[in-house]
């Protein structure tokens, strides 16, 4: 083989290795969690033919998402949340938030060590779990995660979402927290169109190339079948009993329920924290819930449909991370663009 062709071709392989690499910088690491990337940016919303128990005069569209982001396929669980929590209540100052859970219903208290941090353990069961902290430890998750698991007592303080805001107005009675995320935050909250779009958005719902949304999640128009994992036809937990898990299955218990983008446990797990307010005229705290094991009284499972979200008002819910997607940078796209010039002359 000539010497300029095998030099040619290093040079492409060379271009090609940096061209992947330099693509690859910037990407948040995953840290255990399994994401999803949900493509389609600019998508439509929902439509009130999609949504008839949506009120649009009062709430408009959803679901609309204008760029690429990832999702965490699943609920984060007692497990991955358990690491979090555990050096958090080791940095100096601890002081979980009044009236705000930080260690939820599958992780216990065993007593306190000599400088007053509480021990913690997982209950017995439930590591794989979804874990069920307050909005306020939610988002210092993501705050942990975003410095890089640092265990500065900043590290989950700042970064995304800044926990100073956290408190209530004594004059008006109204929450003053930050519940959006911050610029330049790699990991946050998924907001409530993110959230819907992962679960119920299909660019072939009415065909090749015929976007739209499904009223439920795994890509169904009925109301999924209800069993326990492992049952034959059981699509989701929603109304069964999920003892002696600690309030909830284990993530991932329905993988067959895996909708058009691959996220699983958008019903049957428990109610999920977004970083989206339906409601910030009011003074309570109303974080929109999405996903659910409960049934009304009538045994119709309504909290998974697409168009009927509740509000969040107490500390029973998980939460998912959601993750940016970072664009090519300028380097490599002027390496792609050798390269191929590269090919041209070669040819």
């Amino acid at each position: 083989m000539p010497i300029t062709t095998t030099l040619r071709k290093i040079s492409i392989l060379t271009l090609v290795l940096a061209v992947t690499q330099t693509s690859a910088q910037g990407v948040p690491p995953d840290y255990g969690h399994d994401f999803i990337t949900i493509g389609a940016p600019g998508n439509r919303g929902v439509t009130p033919v999609e949504a008839p128990m949506w009120d649009f005069d009062r709430f408009g569209t959803f679901g609309d998402v204008g760029y690429e982001y990832r999702i965490s396929r699943t609920e984060v669980t007692n497990a991955q949340y358990f690491e979090f929590i555990d050096l958090y209540t080791k940095t100096p100052g601890f002081n979980p938030d009044p009236g705000s859970s930080f260690i939820g219903f599958g992780i216990g208290i065993d007593g306190f060590d000599p400088r007053g941090n509480p021990i913690l353990f997982i209950l017995p069961g439930a590591e794989h779990a979804p874990a069920n902290p307050s909005w306020e430890f939610a988002a210092r998750y993501m705050n942990w995660l975003h410095n890089d698991k640092g265990t500065r007592p900043e590290d989950f303080e700042t970064g995304v979402y800044d926990t100073s805001t956290f408190r209530v107005d004594p004059d008006t009675g109204r929450r003053l927290d930050q519940v959006e995320r911050s610029p330049g935050s790699r990991y946050f909250l998924p907001s409530f169109d993110e959230w819907t779009k992962a679960a119920y958005y299909d660019l072939d719902r009415y065909g090749d190339g015929q976007e739209g949304y499904w009223y439920y999640p795994g890509a169904s128009d009925d109301p999924l079948v209800s069993g326990l994992p492992g049952e034959p036809g059981a699509e989701t937990g929603v109304g069964q009993d999920p003892f002696p898990y600690s309030f909830a299955f284990p993530v991932g218990s329905f993988p067959e329920t895996d909708g058009p983008w691959g996220v699983l446990d958008a019903s049957g797990g428990i109610h999920e924290w977004t970083e989206t307010v339906l409601e910030p005229f009011r003074p309570e705290r109303h974080r929109v819930r999405v996903g659910s094991w409960t049934v009304d009284d009538s045994g119709t499972f309504l909290d998974d449909r697409l168009d009927d979200i509740g509000t969040g008002l107490n500390d029973r819910y998980g939460f998912r991370v959601g993750s940016v997607v970072p664009a090519p940078g300028v380097a490599s796209v002027a390496l792609a663009s050798t390269l191929i010039g590269l090919q041209r002359r070669m040819r």
